[in-house]
């Protein structure tokens, strides 16, 4: 019997792919931080609902994918973070 294939979705800004974000108040603003690699297999796995609500923010765009094994990918995003690569870009919107 073979594996079901599940969707999962990456954005990609040009050649890099989101990894992590986080938000802030500075003095009454809204600061959101979008944190991109090179490397695809690296790339945080979300859903489609929250993909295109990324996709939105940070000005990129969604890229499908299929896979049987969404923990591996998941599993490898989490070893980038936990690494603090260097290889990341940061990118800031101020609101």
């Amino acid at each position: 019997m073979p594996n079901r294939e599940y969707p999962f979705y990456f954005i990609k800004l040009g050649t890099l792919y989101y990894v992590y974000h986080s938000y802030k108040n500075v003095k009454k603003k809204e600061v959101s931080s979008y944190e991109f690699t090179n490397d695809e297999s690296l790339a945080f796995p979300i859903d489609e609902e929250s993909a295109k609500q990324l996709a939105d923010e940070c000005g990129g765009h969604i890229v499908m994918k299929n896979a049987t094994d969404y923990i591996s990918q998941g599993e490898r995003w989490s070893h980038f973070i936990d690494s603090k690569k260097k290889n990341i870009w940061r990118i800031y919107i101020i609101n």
